[in-house]
């Protein structure tokens, strides 16, 4: 199978057919060799066009045998030439073998071809020690800088393909991500769901059983006893105000976060304003210049108010409630504090438990607590990076 396009280097393809096409022009169209000569350097051109198809370019990819075949014949092909453009076949060679198997293949090579280099000088071209010698430290600077490229390229490849891993697992994290977050959506629906079914049965399906008694001992002693029928209906009458104030909550508690299009300080003062006629005082003050936020973390900021003022409406016996919302530079905050009895050391219930992994999805921490004259809780929404 041929190596793809994209691992082998567009300069060195251009380098390679150009070398032949001179080589093969110089040879034809000069004096140059005997006719043995351009015929046996014909042969090797052509052996070697053939073995460049088949080389490879990637480091752990190689074939040693198809790269030393090719090796020997650019050696050979340089022995016959006696131009000196074949050397630049020689380089090309060194140059695939330190792509392929890396700079200690690539040393090896050169410090064999630089030997060569020298042995033919001295004895097949009866050259000086010295003039030998000079052959061979040229044909050795050359392959030290072919090495030093090839392993630029060879880290370039490895950045390149690295990049590409983490590319590709942050894709797949991302998914993952996504994935969870839909998980963790469908649970804090499911979550909500279930509390407030809780509550519904807990409070209005008491408050209608109730009322469905007293009703029906109303009925059955309204000739006997009208007293106890009208202290009965009497009761079925609360019981009936207390039933829609708690419809009233739960619907309060299915309102969006974006009311009638408010967002931000807005909407929190709206939420609170709906709590009016409860009985309880809420008193909401902003700190720091307000910013815009994400729709997850606004969202976690009104159901931290929303869940603080249905408890504290429910289990503080307060009166007032005090929301502080602080727009820090790394950060946004809201405390929401009122003057009931507290929790008493009593764990937290489902509603805030829910509330804290919904803050969490949204990259914040939940804290609450007794202050000793009340309730606290905390919402803490670090700002990302």
């Amino acid at each position: 199978m041929n190596t793809p396009r994209q691992d082998r280097p567009r300069l060195v393809s251009v380098l390679f057919w150009g070398c032949l096409a001179a080589l093969a022009v110089l040879h034809t169209a000069g004096p140059g060799l005997a006719v043995g000569g351009r015929w046996l350097l014909a042969v090797f051109l052509t052996a070697i066009a053939l073995a460049w198809p088949a080389l490879r370019w990637r480091r752990g990819a190689g074939r040693w045998p198809v790269t030393a075949v090719f090796l020997v014949l650019s050696v050979l092909a340089a022995m016959v030439d006696g131009t000196g453009v074949s050397l630049f076949l020689m380089l090309i060679a060194l140059a695939i073998i330190t792509l392929v198997f890396g700079p200690r293949a690539g040393a090896a090579t050169t410090a064999g071809l630089t030997a060569v280099q020298f042995a033919a000088q001295l004895l097949l071209v009866h050259r000086p020690p010295g003039a030998a010698a000079y052959e061979a430290f040229a044909i050795a600077l050359y392959g030290v800088f072919v090495m030093t490229l090839a392993t630029a390229v060879n880290e370039a490849r490895a950045a390149r393909d690295h990049a590409d891993r983490l590319r590709s697992e942050l894709a797949e994290a991302h998914q993952e991500l996504q994935r969870y977050a839909d998980r963790v959506h469908d649970l804090a629906v499911a979550e909500e769901r279930v509390r407030m079914a809780r509550d519904l049965h807990d409070s209005i399906g008491h408050h209608l059983t109730v009322i469905k008694v007293g009703l029906e001992n109303a009925d059955r002693w309204h000739d006997r006893d009208p007293a106890a029928a009208r202290e009965d209906v009497r009761q079925a009458r609360s019981l009936t105000g207390e039933a829609l104030r708690e419809i009233r909550r739960v619907v309060r508690a299915l309102r969006p976060a974006q009311l009638d299009g408010r967002r931000g300080s807005e909407a929190l003062r709206e939420l609170a304003r709906t709590f009016d006629g409860t009985g309880l005082e809420v008193d909401v003050t902003v700190d720091g210049a307000e910013r815009p936020l994400a729709e997850p973390r606004e969202n976690a900021l009104f159901r931290a108010l929303q869940e603080s003022l249905t408890n504290a409406l429910r289990h503080s016996g307060g009166s007032r409630v005090t929301v502080r919302l602080r727009f820090a530079p790394d950060a946004v905050r809201l405390s929401v504090t009122d003057d009931g009895n507290g929790a008493g050391g009593a764990p937290p219930g489902f509603g805030l438990t829910s509330l804290a992994g919904r803050v969490r999805a949204a990259g914040g921490a939940l804290r609450t607590g007794d202050t000793g004259s009340g309730f606290r809780v905390c919402v803490d929404l670090p700002e990302p990076a």
